[in-house]
């Protein structure tokens, strides 16, 4: 590990080739120009999130160092942690307290036209905080941000919708809202200029249809109501303008249709999904959920070319085992699945079908028998994922290219939400 003093050295030299930079992109011409926009690159593998378990302490690691940079001290205990859609900002939710906090981290990138220009700085604490009841589904789709706020019945506050952007954040405020007219635990998914929204049907307590808002400045107006039932709505994901929810029997896949309308296709499989896990690069999903006695968690490939869903078996998962976290590589070829017993399985799809690649067991030696369970995170700007081990204290870096842990890092504290901060190359 670098020394303090090396770390320091290092920063310096990274705000120095910054700042040259900055100095050039102001004026100059030539071949001077056309040099020093070769130095507006910075090769930096990011920085990691990390929050501790019972506290109110978000540190950020820097990965090019491996030193802790700055450490905050949050108003509460954060319920999760999620990085910006553009990767430079950390959202630390803080659900019971109905707030969320927004720490930059440092590393972010501008369009300057001719080229893009990297920047390193150090992490600070916002002033922008983002109040609602409940903050809880925050889902990140193509540059733009959905944060759900479930509402509180007891106090009469209904739920709502707020969207995000690095730009919008670095403004200090939201780029656009959307009051709803009752609490519910449910979703909202940024799909282009539209909203897909959970929705309840008259006289009941949780979401079984969709609703479509098309954005108009920082407001949305009603598209449509879909007719489609989906029991048991729960998890979401945006792909390609397909956007798809768990059901108690399936999926409920909604597209665009003729019109400026929106379609939607019911999907059944033999058990409830109530995650569904995506990646830009993959034209797919796959829905997951638990059922049977012992219950055991099920796994299932949804493509939405057919519409069709297929069962997907992990080699050596047996009855029984739960899953505790998942994640996808960087690129979405691999999918990283941890069980209940800390055995990780590495999933690819190949000649049509999903093949568990490699199994580790004991990857976590020591699982937690209540949350928080381990978190994964991947690098955008290398082969690497993260997995969080709670009872170990430490952070597992996997080698997504060699599909192998390759550094255990001890922490000094028990760790429980992640986020990857940078740069995606």
């Amino acid at each position: 590990m670098p020394s303090h003093a090396a770390f320091r050295s290092t920063r310096f030299a990274l705000g120095l080739v910054a700042a040259l930079a900055l100095a050039a992109c102001g004026g100059g011409g030539g071949d001077d120009e056309d040099h020093a926009h070769e130095d507006h690159d910075i090769d930096t593998a990011g920085r990691l999130a990390i929050a501790e378990n019972g506290s109110p302490t978000l540190r950020l690691h820097d990965l090019d160092s491996a030193n802790v940079v700055a450490s905050f001290t949050l108003a509460n205990s954060p319920s999760a942690v999620y990085a910006s859609p553009g990767g430079r900002y950390a959202l630390a939710l803080q659900r019971t307290q109905d707030t969320t906090q927004i720490v930059d981290g440092g590393i972010w990138q501008e369009d300057h036209g001719d080229h893009d220009h990297d920047y390193k700085q150090d992490p600070r604490l916002l002033a922008l905080r983002v109040d609602g009841p409940q903050p809880t589904h925050y889902d990140d789709r193509a540059g733009q941000a959905a944060l759900f706020m479930d509402g509180r019945a007891a106090t009469a506050q209904n739920a709502s919708a707020l969207l995000l952007t690095d730009a919008s954040i670095g403004a200090g405020q939201v780029a656009a809202t959307l009051p709803l007219t009752a609490p519910m635990h449910g979703f909202a998914e940024p799909n282009g200029e539209h909203l897909v929204t959970s929705a309840l049907v008259a006289g009941a307590t949780a979401p079984t249809q969709v609703e479509i808002y098309r954005r108009q400045g920082s407001a949305y107006s009603v598209v449509q109501r879909l007719d489609a039932l989906c029991p048991g709505m729960h998890g979401s994901y945006t792909q390609a303008q397909t956007t798809i929810a768990g059901c108690s029997d399936g999926a409920l896949l909604v597209r665009p249709a003729a019109g400026g309308n929106f379609a939607a296709t019911r999907v059944t499989t033999p058990s409830g999904i109530s995650t569904i896990a995506g990646h830009p690069a993959l034209a797919r999903f796959v829905g997951i959920g638990n059922s049977g006695t012992p219950s055991t968690t099920r796994f299932y490939d949804i493509d939405p070319a057919t519409d069709a869903a297929t069962a997907i078996a992990i080699a050596g998962w047996g009855e029984g085992r739960l899953r505790r976290a998942h994640g996808f590589d960087r690129t979405g070829r691999t999918l990283f699945v941890l069980d209940d017993q800390g055995t990780l399985y590495a999933l690819q799809r190949e000649a049509g079908a999903w093949t568990t690649r490699v199994t580790v067991p004991g990857a976590v030696p020591s699982m937690p028998a209540a949350a928080p369970f381990p978190a994964f995170a991947a690098n955008g700007a290398r082969d690497e994922v993260y997995l969080s081990d709670p009872n170990g204290r430490q952070l597992l870096v996997l080698d997504t290219g060699q599909l192998q842990i390759k550094q255990r890092v001890a922490l000094g504290f028990t760790p429980s939400y992640l986020a990857w901060l940078g740069i995606a190359r």
